[in-house]
C-alpha cells in the first residue's frame, strides 16, 4: 500500500521539475541578444507617468535682481542712442564730402576761367604794344620836323608813350624841332616831374594811324 502511493508522488515531482526547466528555457530565449560588454543597459521605466516633463523654454531666472534689469535696459537704450548719433554723423559727413567735391569742381572752373582771362589780357597787352611799336616806327621813319609838327598837336596821353618807345637819338631830334613849351612839358613828364599825366594812364591805341 505504501509503494502504491509513492509512484504518483514521484511522477508529480518529475513533472514539476520539467515544467520549471521549460519555463527557464523560454525566459532565456525571449531575452533576445545579450547586451555587449561595457554598454549601459536601457533605462527601465516602471511607469510612463513618473517621467519628468521637459524644462520650460526661456524660463525667467528668479535670481536676477530688478536693479540689474534696469541697468541692462539703460545700457541697451544708450547703445541705441549712440548708434543713432553715429548714423547722423555719417550722414552729415557725407553731406560735407559732397559739398567739398562741389566746391572743388567750382574752384577748378574758376581757375580755368582765370587762366583764359589772363591769356586774353596778355594777348591784348601784346597787341596794344604791337600797335604802339608800329606807330613809333612810323614816326621814326618820318622827317623829324614833320614829326615834331604832329607831336605839337598831340595829347600827352599819346605823345608820351610814343616818345618813350622811340629811339633816344631820333626822339631828341624830334624834341628839338618841337615847340619849346611842348618839348619842355613832355621832357618833364618823361622825367617823372609831371603831376597830372604819367605813362600808367596813357591812352590805349585801338588802331594804327
Amino acid at each position: 500500500m505504501f509503494r502504491f502511493g509513492l509512484l504518483p508522488v514521484t511522477i508529480l515531482a518529475i513533472f514539476l521539475l520539467l515544467a520549471v526547466k521549460t519555463a527557464l528555457l523560454v525566459h532565456a530565449a525571449s531575452a533576445g541578444t545579450p547586451t555587449p560588454a561595457g554598454a549601459a543597459p536601457p533605462p527601465f521605466v516602471a511607469n510612463w507617468d513618473s517621467t519628468q516633463p521637459p524644462p520650460a523654454i526661456c524660463k525667467p531666472d528668479a535670481t536676477i535682481n530688478p536693479s540689474e534689469v534696469a541697468v541692462l535696459s539703460a545700457l541697451r537704450q544708450r547703445a541705441a542712442a549712440l548708434d543713432a548719433r553715429e548714423a547722423a554723423l555719417d550722414r552729415k559727413q557725407a553731406l560735407v564730402d559732397a559739398s567739398e567735391q562741389n566746391l572743388a569742381v567750382q574752384l577748378n572752373g574758376l581757375q580755368a576761367v582765370e587762366a583764359r582771362l589772363n591769356a586774353l589780357s596778355q594777348n591784348q597787352t601784346q597787341a596794344t604794344d604791337d600797335r604802339w611799336q608800329a606807330l613809333v616806327a612810323t614816326y621814326e621813319a618820318m622827317d623829324p620836323q614833320a614829326a615834331a609838327g604832329i607831336f605839337d598837336g598831340l595829347n600827352m596821353n599819346v605823345l608820351l608813350p610814343v616818345l618813350t618807345r622811340m629811339n633816344s637819338r631820333k626822339a631828341a631830334v624830334v624834341l628839338a624841332d618841337m615847340s619849346p613849351d611842348k618839348a619842355r612839358q613832355a621832357t618833364e613828364m618823361m622825367a617823372g616831374q609831371g603831376a597830372d599825366i604819367t605813362l600808367d594812364n596813357a591812352a590805349p591805341l585801338t588802331a594804327s594811324p
